[in-house]
């Protein structure tokens, strides 16, 4: 059995911050290596070089800390299992870093990988089911360090109890809001009134935007002139909520006149016009489509268009709608008709000119 000279022999507390140092160039080595061959834009390739620096910097401050430990005196304190514990500590904390960097990993690239780890189901889906995976991923974090902070303290069931029995009195003295809140962000999450982003609508509140993140407490919303609006989730419990994303047919309404002049020539134009929505592959086929007069206007006919778009994006029902207008343009221009623009005809009479009935005028 080859043996070393003992000159070459370290100690016993040298060993281990090298070892450390060691397992911590191998980790970095490995990862890289692995994570280069792994397919470029990956979620493993993505995973692997994001754990690198954490990783790493826990296997070096693992064994640094492990033999700080040792180095203690027991007298200053007293560690009742030789510094295993602060190696478990830092161990658990490392992870938890590897953990929080996954998780700004995923949020960087969260389409592309929603992709790729749920490639049969739509977008919608996925982004939900993403959402879920990065909020799994937080409660892990937090479970971690709670719970080695706990550890270090020596927590016991018994204190567990105690602080749960306070924190039911305080549950129901001062802290309804954040359970309220909490709940309803589960709430969210279980019923899928909306998801990210989606554009939504809350009537009462006056409020709207596209929803960039669901939280625990608070849900934020990107409103329209790019500012972010953070909304409490039990607003969400109390409030309808209009999410305009879920909408599956956008509705065209389109009102135009037509001079009085041109009565004869309106049934020609809603006949072309109808037609127009039957063969148009914009139009919802299943949907009501409708070309009519409404009624008499001060100076004109009111005629009034409807319809809905084959699409759900809020991109084609302006597409459709601009098509519309510049047909029924054309339409009417085609039969001969016109469009009415408000005038007045006033009547000035001369003052030495005697009125009709023979009274005189001011």
């Amino acid at each position: 059995m080859l043996t070393l000279p003992p000159e070459l022999v370290l100690p016993l507390d040298l060993q281990i911050p090298l070892g450390g140092l060691l397992l911590a160039l191998l980790s970095w080595v490995g990862l890289e290596v692995v994570g280069r061959r792994c397919r470029p834009r990956s979620l493993l390739r993505g995973l692997l070089l994001t754990s690198r620096l954490s990783v790493t910097s826990t296997c070096l401050l693992a064994g640094l800390g492990w033999w700080l430990a040792l180095q203690l005196d027991p007298l200053v304190i007293d560690l009742e299992r030789d510094g295993h514990e602060v190696r478990e500590l830092l161990v658990a904390l490392g992870a938890a870093w590897t953990l929080l960097r996954w998780h700004s990993e995923l949020r960087r690239n969260r389409a592309r990988y929603a992709e790729e780890i749920l490639p049969r189901l739509n977008e919608q889906d996925r982004h939900f089911l993403f959402d879920v995976l990065q909020k799994l991923i937080s409660i892990a974090i937090w479970a971690i360090v709670v719970y080695e902070l706990m550890q270090l303290v020596g927590v016991s069931a018994a204190v567990l109890v105690t602080a749960g029995g306070f924190g039911a009195a305080a549950v129901g003295f001062g802290a309804q809001g954040i359970v309220s809140n909490s709940l309803s962000g589960l709430s969210l999450y279980v019923n899928r009134p909306f998801i990210v982003d989606d554009f939504i609508e809350i009537p009462a509140e006056q409020l709207s935007g596209t929803v960039e993140e669901i939280g625990w407490f608070y849900t934020r919303l990107r409103n329209r002139e790019r500012q972010p609006v953070y909304v409490p989730n039990t607003i969400f419990t109390k409030s309808p909520v209009i999410n305009n994303t879920a909408v599956d047919n956008r509705r065209v309404w389109i009102d135009f006149n037509l001079r009085f002049a041109d009565r004869p020539r309106v049934p020609a134009i809603v006949a072309e016009l109808e037609q127009l929505l039957a063969d148009h592959p914009g139009v919802a086929q299943h949907q009501t489509r409708a070309v009519h007069v409404t009624g008499y206007g001060e100076s004109s006919l009111k005629l009034r268009l409807l319809c809905f778009s084959a699409g759900h994006s809020v991109e084609e029902g302006w597409g459709l709608q601009q098509e519309l207008l510049l047909a029924i343009g054309a339409a009417v221009q085609r039969h001969g008709a016109a469009m009415p623009f408000p005038s007045r005809t006033l009547f000035t009479a001369s003052p030495l000119t005697p009125a009709p009935d023979g009274l005189d005028r001011p």
